[in-house]
């Protein structure tokens, strides 16, 4: 859990959807760096323990123009291994975006993004271990247009896509010719979504459609164009101490290229906040919807998962927590199942306004049905983050 939030924000907002947030006067920036001990830095069934440090960064500023605020953030992060340097990772992306008003009751809003990464990773063949990098470039851009339609009524139209240039794969002292091992893609996104606020409560109507298209890689290919289409409705409640509580139901239809594939399954997503006496925070969030972005089947796959978290404030500086999560991803051309489960405990202490220390432990344990292969990790660091 150590790459993902316990709580997954609910995509209702209790304000309207393209309310701009307050801009600040100042850029905001963070830094954290993280020593981490892994049991498992391979991330296989082949566990091998090192050591890695964890850098991370970024830089937010915005300017407030006539009718409107113009946004800029920077990300850089990078990973650097004691010994498994095969698997050391760095990434940097860019957003810039702005909002507008076009009059009383109309609002627009545009982004444009870059993400650059180098990731690091192993070829397994028979008992040795290859070690291979693969440099990866997205460009990104979106756009909404937002409606006021008067009595807490609002309508937000987006558009947004996304193009993932894959460069070739380099091998481990140059053992094998660098070669193209994923294929680009390019991901367009239509969205619609109806909202009507009425105090703390929320209630809303979205559609979205997700055209996946891939270029063609191998025989067979490792990737395939797909379709992805949802309907749904939400809900959600914000209590003034905090507290929220959403839910949402919906169908979901996925085509594959070629109709290799095509099925419509029920969604859902559920999560709440729940603010207790003496400084505890129950979160948790449950959801079942296609994978088609975190996925190692040539298609897609079916994600079902659920997260609960507890946080207890210990004082003005200390801050405890603990969580656990669950989830099933089944491959839908592979016919793989993943099962995994796993929990962590963190401490969190604010030396200062600005400063603050980490104590964290990861497990997971995940089985993959199709390879009968197990991986289990355990990690543990000591961090220190700034916020200035």
């Amino acid at each position: 859990m150590r790459a993902k939030n316990l709580w997954l924000a609910m995509t209702l907002s209790m304000a309207s959807p393209a309310a701009a947030q307050p801009v600040a006067p100042a850029p905001t920036v963070t830094a954290s760096i993280e020593r981490h001990h892994t049991s498992n830095a391979l991330d296989s069934d082949l566990a091998m323990a090192d050591w890695y440090t964890l850098i991370r960064g970024s830089l937010q500023h915005a300017w407030q123009i006539e009718d409107g605020v113009v946004r800029l953030g920077v990300e850089a992060q990078a990973s650097r291994y004691d010994t498994v340097r095969i698997e050391d990772d760095r990434a940097a992306a860019v957003l810039l975006e702005a909002t507008r008003k076009l009059g009383a009751s109309v609002e627009l809003r545009g982004a444009l993004s870059y993400r650059y990464s180098s990731e690091g990773d192993d070829l397994a063949i028979g008992p040795f271990v290859l070690g291979m990098r693969t440099p990866k470039h997205v460009f990104g851009a979106e756009t909404q247009l937002g409606f006021d339609l008067g009595g807490g009524t609002a309508l937000v139209f987006e558009l947004a896509d996304a193009y993932e240039k894959v460069g070739r794969t380099r091998f481990q002292d140059d053992l094998l010719l660098p070669a193209k091992l994923d294929p680009d893609r390019n991901r367009l996104r239509f969205g619609a979504r109806l909202t009507r606020t009425s105090g703390q409560v929320a209630h809303a109507v979205a559609a979205t459609a997700n055209l996946v298209s891939v270029d063609r890689l191998g025989a067979p290919p490792v990737g395939l164009s797909l379709g992805e289409y949802t309907l749904r409705a939400e809900a959600a409640w914000k209590g003034a101490d905090g507290s929220s509580l959403g839910a949402a139901i919906g169908l979901q239809m996925l085509r594959g290229a070629q109709r290799i594939y095509q099925d419509i399954r029920p969604t859902w997503q559920a999560g709440f906040v729940k603010m207790l006496p003496h400084g505890l925070e129950l979160r948790g969030t449950t959801f079942g919807r296609f994978e088609t972005t975190d996925s190692d089947d040539p298609l897609a796959s079916w994600l079902q998962r659920g997260e609960i978290e507890a946080r207890l404030r210990c004082g003005e500086k200390l801050t405890l927590g603990t969580g656990v999560f669950a989830e099933l991803k089944e491959n839908l051309l592979l016919e793989n199942k993943e099962r995994a489960h796993g929990l962590y405990a963190e401490a969190i202490y604010d030396a200062t306004r600005h400063l603050s220390l980490v104590v964290r432990l990861d497990y997971t344990n995940r089985y993959l049905t199709v390879f009968d292969m197990r991986k289990k990790a355990f990690d543990a660091f000591v961090g220190i983050r700034t916020k200035i």
